[in-house]
């Protein structure tokens, strides 16, 4: 999720990655590394996103996926900077003709930090957990076709499924394999480019570069990600060189003290972070499709983007960003319209509603709450706020269900899948959606399951399972010596191994 967006998930997109625009410097890449790059450089990063913990499969924030995923902890298979699946721990897998016994077989030489060598074992145990029925991962849902996973012999593991998947590699990849047993992430048992430092709750975290890795060495000597809990302390620690990298940018506001300074680069690349007004759809009234249609359509989503973006992102109406080959574009769907809206709260027998929004305190989300406010009250409609804390939401909102309607970004690729779990936070239920996505995933061909997720796509934005509001862009700073960062944001891990000061 968020910066909490929800979790934390991950699954693999047949997405088209659109050509990223860049400002100020050229573009930087893997690729613009030049040869008088230092590969003993340590990189400071800035980021607003903070892991809420350490702790695997229990959802909520994506700090986590950002900081350590590919870097200190790989699963089976990854998403790379183009979108696409790649072996990573497997270094090849085999599928059945019937579809339902897929084989990895595992790489060799692999270590854990703590010089353990993996083992299918600690493949199986880390498979077994995430699916487990105390997991809260966000993933769960999707990786419930595996019915059982065993070790044949030390380097292969097999997963028997309960339907051929089509999306199983995908998904695959948001698991992290741990040594058999652990519960958390730590600094032995990752088996990534870099090795887990420290974690200082509020301040950084710090990760080095991991000697006996089994691939390709990182290209710099370690990374510390600097938390920030607003923009401007941020973006003033770039300035002044404590940074070398921002992550994301929050708001264009904050890109004038950049423009035109050739200290710096500034990159604009494609998202999946989607920012969503989400209803508890099991409650009263927003049980009620056309109370939930009723406040998409009282809201001015293009005054938001605006008062949010200035001219960059897109306006959406449904959980899927266009790079997904199951995209529509549905912003009109439920366009701004307060007259539709009174007439449909009317027909719901509903007056003088009163509603809350629980949101992470922050100036964007405090920008949305009052935009929402003056909205919702030309309708009629009283919307009272209540800012709270990262590990307060993750426990009302994503654990207990305790809340009306929240603010909370997506980051998540292929989360659209997530409306077809009923118990997932939002509380959306609809049968045949839940059909349609277990119909896709099983699938004979990519054809049919494109067909399938886009009824998906249709149908919750036609019904309004959730408000969304626009399509984040993905907008980097950077020293100017520094290149090898991906631009694109396709999965919630930022690849740092790649990252190198030149000069």
């Amino acid at each position: 999720m968020r910066r909490l967006p929800v979790a934390t998930a991950f699954a693999v997109a047949a997405a088209l990655v659109l050509a990223a625009c860049s400002s100020g410097s050229s573009a930087s890449t893997p690729e613009a590394a030049t040869s008088s790059a230092s590969t003993d450089t340590e990189i400071v990063i800035g980021s607003t996103n903070e892991p809420t913990g350490l702790v695997r499969n229990v959802g909520g924030s994506s700090g986590v996926s950002q900081t350590m995923t590919r870097n200190v902890f790989e699963g089976l298979t990854s998403v790379d900077v183009d979108g696409e699946v790649v072996p990573t721990l497997a270094r090849s897998w085999d599928v059945a003709a019937d579809g339902l016994t897929v084989t990895f077989h595992l790489q060799d030489g692999v270590l854990f930090h703590d010089g353990t060598p993996l083992t299918s074992a600690d493949v199986v145990w880390s498979l077994t957990q995430a699916i487990a029925p105390e997991s809260k991962s966000a993933r769960k849902s999707d990786l419930l076709v595996i019915s059982e996973v065993t070790a044949p012999d030390d380097a292969t593991v097999q997963l028997h499924l309960t339907h051929p998947s089509q999306g199983l590699t995908f998904y695959l990849a948001s698991v992290t394999i741990v040594k058999d047993g652990d519960t958390e992430l730590t600094s032995d048992n990752g088996t990534g480019p870099y090795r887990f430092v420290e974690w200082k709750q509020g301040d950084h975290l710090t990760i080095e570069r991991f000697a006996d890795y089994w691939g390709e060495p990182a290209k710099n000597a370690g990374v510390t990600f600097r938390f920030f809990s607003d923009t401007t302390a941020l973006n003033n620690a770039l300035l002044t060189g404590d940074l070398d990298l921002v992550i994301a940018e929050d708001s264009p506001d904050q890109l004038v003290q950049f423009e035109g300074n050739p200290g710096f680069t500034i990159t604009e690349g494609t998202s999946t972070t989607k920012k969503l007004w989400a209803f508890n759809d099991r409650v009263a009234p927003f049980s009620d499709v056309r109370v939930r249609q009723a406040l998409y359509k009282a809201i001015d989503r293009d005054a938001v983007l605006e008062a949010i973006w200035d001219g960059y992102g897109q306006v959406v109406g449904s959980m899927v960003p266009p790079t997904d080959p199951w995209f529509v574009d549905q912003a009109d769907v439920h366009g701004y319209d307060p007259d539709a809206a009174k007439a449909l709260l009317a027909e719901a027998g509903v007056n003088d509603l009163t509603i809350t929004v629980d949101y992470v305190a922050g100036d964007t989300d405090e920008t949305i709450v009052a935009l929402l406010t003056k909205n919702l009250a030309d309708v009629g409609v009283t919307l009272v706020a209540n800012p709270i804390d990262d590990a307060t939401w993750y426990q009302k909102i994503y654990t207990d269900h305790d809340f009306q309607t929240t603010l909370m970004g997506h980051v998540n690729p292929r989360d659209v899948l997530w409306y077809a779990n009923p118990d997932f936070y939002w509380g959306y239920d609809n049968p045949q959606v839940q059909e349609w996505v277990t119909q896709a995933d099983a699938a004979a061909t990519a054809d049919e399951q494109v067909e399938l997720l886009t009824k998906v796509n249709t149908t919750i934005g036609e019904e309004a399972a959730s408000a969304w509001l626009y399509l984040d862009p993905q907008i980097r700073v950077a020293r100017s010596e520094i290149t090898g960062f991906p631009q694109n944001q396709v999965t919630e891990s930022f690849y740092v191994a790649d990252i190198v000061r030149n000069g």
